[in-house]
């Protein structure tokens, strides 16, 4: 079999990006951590449509990333830093929100994402567009068909944001029943809204454009 089934990517290309993405997409994040709560407070169906926002969002960042947009975007400190800024203050704003949610299915104080909010979060994330831009720059280069490899690597990144944050889902779903129970889960979404707010704090700082 050719080496370059794939829009002209070989295999040990495609292995290497399908590894990176399955480290990056369910390692522990701002998403993953807004599904684990959203399907702990509000069941699993409630994060579905965070699960498709966060695939579109990314896929298309990767897709905008692979046809220039994302470099110009970061060669701007000005466009960048407000991408930053808001991004860190979005995240800011949700931790506080989980941590002040004291009962399941507390709508009044905490929602679940609708699909074009988790969207808007991803475009609001400078680290996503680093990312993305950083992938467009290693996976497309040489391409015999650009528009079948951003669709191919699109559609990857799209898949496993879905499966990744979709698994955190389910994790958070399943302690709903345990969190019932006293204050475990005025514990859980204050412990929760600290982790965001720590990812937001790591991200203001490894993040921050140069």
């Amino acid at each position: 079999m050719d080496s370059t089934w794939l829009t002209g990517l070989s295999m040990a290309q495609f292995l290497a990006l399908v590894t990176l993405l399955a480290v990056g997409a369910f390692t522990p994040g701002p998403n993953t951590t807004i599904a684990a709560v959203t399907g702990a407070n509000f069941g699993l169906r409630a994060t579905l449509p965070h699960c498709v926002g966060v695939a579109f969002g990314f896929a298309s960042i990767v897709a905008l990333c692979a046809s220039g947009v994302g470099a110009l975007i970061l060669a701007s400190p000005v466009l960048a830093t407000v991408i930053h800024v808001i991004g860190v203050a979005y995240l800011l704003w949700l931790a506080w929100k989980i941590a002040r949610s004291t009962s399941l299915a507390e709508k009044t104080v905490l929602k679940p994402m609708n699909v074009w909010q988790s969207v808007a979060l991803q475009y609001a994330n400078i680290k996503a567009w680093m990312l993305a831009l950083a992938v467009a720059a290693s996976y497309m280069a040489g391409a015999p068909s650009p528009a079948q490899r951003i669709a191919l690597v699109s559609a990857v990144f799209a898949l496993f944001g879905f499966c990744s944050n979709g698994a955190y889902g389910v994790l958070g779903a399943s302690l709903r029943q345990w969190l019932a129970h006293g204050n475990r889960v005025r514990w859980f979404n204050g412990a929760m809204g600290l982790a965001l707010a720590l990812t937001a704090a790591w991200i203001a700082v490894a993040g921050q454009p140069h």
